[in-house]
């Protein structure tokens, strides 16, 4: 993927907008222009949900605003990580980083090593609800609808998930939605990143979720559903369901 078929504008323009310094490595970072030079609203994976009556076309614009929702030139969803001071740090496009095409263009920017934050942490503050953590950032987003009395973040890939990444979300209560698998290792991974959690930052009262371990079946453990799969899978009868 290259850079004009994310932005409307040319790579010479995008230089003017990402960084104060000229590709200046320690000062580089996206802009909210760059943010809104590809908003968008309307996805597809929503209509599973609104074809069952679930969500709403209203509720999809909804969350893409909050969510500050992206689309490339060819349709694949921009997610924007943007920090809890409104500050937008990368941006997650297919298996890419917004960031790694910056440096693949731009031979100035290799020493460049860009901060991450959870997908949805600009949210933190607009309400002191429960914090929910999932690992894909259209789950976070249409979760964000479905069960509202949570505030919905994701980390996007394990890889991604540094400890760190949770400092914002001191005196929070935390709780994270891991995907399953038939052995058990992604859980087992959350259990032992939870007792990292609770020996680096004491204020935030964690815990992971055991709804997909106590309830997805054999098959769903093997395409190692998330909450939402798992919730579009029940979709005829979980009127009443949610997670634990």
């Amino acid at each position: 993927m290259k850079l004009e078929e994310v932005f409307r504008y040319t790579f010479k323009a995008l230089r003017r907008e990402i960084g104060p310094s000229r590709f200046d490595p320690d000062l580089v970072m996206p802009s909210m222009k760059m943010i809104d030079a590809c908003r968008a609203d309307d996805f597809s994976f929503f209509q599973p949900f609104i074809a069952a009556g679930r969500l709403t076309i209203g509720n999809m614009h909804h969350a893409c605003s909050r969510y500050y929702m992206g689309k490339t030139k060819s349709g694949i969803p921009i997610y924007w990580m943007v920090d809890e001071m409104l500050q937008p740090l990368d941006a997650h496009i297919g298996d890419t980083w917004i960031s790694y095409m910056l440096k693949q263009r731009e031979p100035l920017l290799e020493y460049w090593r860009p901060k991450h934050c959870l997908f949805g942490l600009h949210l933190i503050y607009q309400h002191e609800l429960p914090i929910a953590i999932v690992e894909q950032e259209s789950s976070a987003v249409i979760l964000s609808e479905l069960f509202p009395d949570n505030i919905w973040l994701a980390y996007a890939t394990t890889m991604h998930l540094q400890p760190d990444l949770l400092a914002p979300l001191d005196g929070r209560d935390v709780t994270i939605y891991p995907r399953t698998d038939p052995a058990m290792n992604n859980y087992m991974f959350f259990l032992d990143y939870r007792d990292t959690i609770r020996r680096l930052y004491p204020g935030i009262n964690l815990r992971i979720d055991t709804t997909l371990e106590n309830h997805t079946t054999a098959e769903q453990k093997e395409r190692c559903v998330d909450l939402l799969e798992f919730l579009a899978d029940s979709i005829e009868n979980s009127a009443t369901l949610r997670p634990e």
